[in-house]
Formats: structure tokens, sequence, C-alpha cells
């Protein structure tokens, strides 16, 4: 068909404004068997199929849209947001990126990229999308909903608190932005106190007001044998949890982030955006891991001490 407007497409939306949105539907299912299919008649109806609730449905066409013109950022979004309803998350992340590869400032993509990744539990990824679709559309309040909340679930609580002031410039007025900031808030000032290197929280208003007394721990030979044996075994799988973290600060994911800055900018033909991403991301995945195993590590011999030293 020559450029320029279908006319299905256009006798179809005569057909919503009439609210006769079976007779559309009908309409654009016919135009899209065949040679008749456009890429105008494939937006329309997967537009409608999913504000119809028709997620599957909608999904199929935005398909076919993305095979009409695979060039159109707008067509990998809509398939990105479908796959997300339908829960098919890691296609929908593979759409999405698709669509910031045709289209680096593109708000929606980015939030919907969002929505992906925390639901694959890649939450650090999820942060740096919605992150992404801030800088673009900052006025975003369901970004900012998104984000201040991840950042909360992570104890990042003063960032969380600077992404939600933002957010409240552009809509002052909304109550969940509010409550959110109050929660950020709330987190924050519960985090300003010391912490020992095993966890003991420590007031520091409240020991000023104190007299504190330093004791020993009435330990018996066997149980300190058995202390030190445990710290020695807890502390060599710490250093061999720790090894690859270093690595990872100091040469993988400066690697990683070199190269995906180069495939952002195209210094460099020989960088595949895609790739790039899927290398940081696996990348940080292993960080996410390493830091488990320490956490646990350590939870591990807290648990250990406190049987001697209930006060740890």
């Amino acid at each position: 068909m020559a450029a320029g407007k279908d006319p299905n497409a256009v006798r179809a939306r005569q057909l919503l404004k009439r609210r006769d949105v079976d007779g559309a539907v009908r309409l654009l299912q016919e135009t899209l068997t065949g040679d008749t299919a456009t890429c105008e008649a494939a937006e329309l109806l997967g537009v409608i199929l999913f504000r119809l609730k028709r997620h599957s449905e909608a999904r199929d066409v935005f398909q076919l849209w993305t095979r009409l013109d695979p060039r159109d950022p707008a067509a990998w979004v809509n398939l990105g947001a479908a796959l997300n309803v339908l829960g098919e998350h890691r296609a929908a992340a593979d759409a999405l990126r698709k669509a910031i590869q045709r289209d680096r400032k593109n708000a929606a993509a980015y939030y919907n990229l969002g929505i992906a990744e925390k639901a694959l539990g890649h939450a650090s990824n999820a942060v740096v999308a919605y992150t992404e679709c801030l800088k673009i559309e900052p006025d975003s309040q369901e970004a900012a909903i998104n984000l201040g909340n991840l950042l909360i679930s992570q104890k990042q609580f003063s960032r969380a608190e600077k992404v939600l002031r933002a957010a409240l410039e552009h809509a002052p007025k909304s109550a969940k932005l509010q409550r959110l900031l109050q929660k950020a808030e709330a987190g924050a000032a519960g985090t300003r106190v010391e912490i020992s290197p095993f966890g003991r929280l420590v007031d520091e208003k409240e020991l000023a007001r104190r007299q504190t007394t330093v004791r020993k721990r009435e330990l018996t030979a066997a149980q300190r044998n058995h202390e030190r044996q445990f710290m020695r075994e807890a502390v060599r799988e710490l250093r061999h949890a720790i090894r690859p973290v270093v690595t990872l600060l100091d040469e993988d994911l400066p690697r990683h982030m070199h190269t995906l800055q180069m495939s952002v900018f195209q210094q460099d033909a020989r960088y595949d955006s895609f790739s790039a991403y899927e290398g940081l991301c696996a990348a940080m995945k292993e960080l996410d891991a390493a830091f488990e195993t320490i956490s646990s590590g350590i939870a591990e011999i807290r648990s250990e001490l406190s049987k001697t030293d209930p006060g740890l």
C-alpha cells in the first residue's frame, strides 16, 4: 500500500467515535490479513485489544507490527508492555531493549523495562531503568514511585528521599509520593546509628546517657577452642567469597561499563549495545550473589557468637 493514511484505520476510528468497538475490531482484523496489513492498523488494533484487556491478542498484533516495521521503537515498546502484563517478563525485557536500541530517549521503554527487570528479580537493573526513565521524563509519577519503592527495599533511603522529593516538585499534591517519602525518611532516621562488625546497633544518644562498663566473656576452654575453630573456618570462607568481589569491582565492572558506554555513544563499531548491556547485567548478578554469600557468612558468625554472648 502506498505511504499515507490507511483508509481502513480511518474508518475504524470513525467507528470508535460512534462507540462501535466490535465493528472497529472486526474491520482492523480483516485489514491485517494478507497483503492489506499496515502498521497503522496494527497499532490501532493492538491498543484497542490491550485496553479491552485481551492481552494475548494484543501481544500477537504487536508482534505483527514489529515484523511490518522492525525499526519502529513504538512497536517494541507496546509488545514489551503486553508481554509484561502476560507475565512473560524475559521476552518483554528483550523487546524493550530492542526499543531502546532504536530510540535511546524513549521513556516508556525504560519504564516498562524497569517492570520486567523487577519481576525477573534484577533489582539493580530495574533501578537503572527507572532512573533513565526519569532523566527523560522527570514528571513520571509511576516511575518515581516504583523507583522509590525499590530503593527503600534496598535500604537506599537517602537516594529514595532525593528521588521522591524531586517527583513531588512535579506533583506536590500526590498522596502516594508523600506517603512514600515519609517511609523513606523514617528508614533513613532508623539507620542513623553506629553498627559494629557483628551487627550490634548502638544508639549514640542513649549510650551517652549511660555509664557503661566492659566485662570479659566467661568461656570454658572447650567453648573458646570451638569458637576459634569456627572463626578460622568462617574467615576462610569469607575470604574466598570476597576475592571475586575485588575482581569484579577492579576489573570486570569497569570493563563492562566502558564497553556499554562505547556502544551507547557509537564510538566503536565493534561494540554491540545489547551484548554490552547483557555483559554488565551478568557482572551485576555475580556481584549480588557474592554479596549475598558474604551477608550470609556474617549472619552465621553473629548467630554462633550469640550462643556465648547474648549481647551480640
